[in-house]
């Protein structure tokens, strides 16, 4: 009897041993897996071409904190269907931008979620979101060496500015002579040829001084100017009698613009009545045909004054 109870007790204590354990591997799997099952979720669908490696348990990013996990992925003809439970519900507007991105060099795969300008409309309930094609890192690292390639193919091959650099000598000459062409230029400066050298290592400031009383003299222009002297700082200043004089005269001119424009006076009247402008070319005409006639017979009037002026 007692070995009977023993048994049983034994088999008691292995049974409530298994209990325990299979308690703690069920809460030591809630907790790997970040599942909280008594809180709230939101489930949410979105359509891909393709999702470029991403998986189940993947992290859902929103402005850059993980708010939740991809539940599932669904292969179908010609898209794929994402299915991601989140912490918070989305408000998604016009703009937005669902991207699938790498979580790190060494691989895998996030969900980042852009929810789109504050001020654009929101997407209706029965709109279908889509997703954005995955940009492979991988693929874009190939690629960006393979033009790298090409380009230290190209300048040993000798194109292009830099591979004539290396392989034409021509080039290197040019750019030796204007090397030396800038030193010579520079020990000139130093030696104080020119005006620039001049400047440069004159001792008796002469230079500077009269810069230094040019820069003043402009100082002085600057402050008659500012304070409407002269007539140019009368005419700045807009308040003083020349200021005033000027737009008179402006106007008056305007005036007479105005009244010869609309045909008024002799000039108006020239401008404006083609008769008058005709008949003023005809005594033109006859004034100068006169002027003719009297240069032709001066020299006869001339020889008669002569002849009888004897007698």
């Amino acid at each position: 009897m007692n070995k009977y109870r023993r048994e049983v007790s034994i088999e008691i204590i292995v049974g409530l041993f298994m209990f325990v354990v299979l308690i703690a591997l069920g809460i030591f799997t809630i907790v790997l897996s970040k599942e909280n099952l008594l809180k709230k979720t939101y489930a949410y669908e979105f359509v891909f071409s393709e999702i470029g490696g991403l998986r189940e348990g993947d992290n859902v990013f929103l402005r850059g904190m993980n708010i939740g996990r991809v539940r599932q992925t669904d292969l179908q003809e010609s898209h794929v269907r994402v299915y991601v439970a989140l912490d918070v519900p989305l408000s998604l507007h016009h703009g937005y931008r669902i991207d699938v991105v790498d979580a790190s060099m060494l691989g895998g795969k996030n969900l980042k979620i852009y929810e789109g300008p504050a001020d654009a409309p929101e997407l209706g309930e029965n709109m279908t979101v889509l997703g954005a094609k995955p940009v492979e890192m991988i693929e874009e690292m190939s690629r960006a060496l393979g033009g790298l390639k090409e380009t230290i193919d190209a300048v040993n091959a000798g194109e292009g500015t830099l591979g004539k650099l290396l392989k034409d000598g021509v080039v290197y000459d040019n750019l030796a002579s204007i090397s030396e062409s800038f030193k010579q230029i520079m020990s000139r400066l130093e030696s104080g040829e020119g005006s620039l050298g001049k400047m440069l290592v004159s001792d008796d400031g002469q230079l500077y001084e009269d810069g230094k009383a040019l820069m003043a003299n402009l100082r002085i222009i600057s402050q008659n100017l500012a304070d409407g002297n002269g007539t140019l700082g009368q005419l700045m200043s807009g308040e003083d009698t020349a200021f005033q004089d000027l737009e008179a005269t402006l106007a008056a001119v305007r005036s007479i613009s105005e009244s010869i424009s609309e045909g008024e006076g002799t000039l108006g009247r020239l401008v404006r009545d083609a008769k008058l402008y005709d008949e003023t070319s005809l005594l033109v005409e006859d004034v100068r045909a006169a002027v003719d006639d009297l240069r032709e017979a001066s020299p006869i009037t001339s020889f008669g004054s002569v002849l009888f002026g004897a007698f």
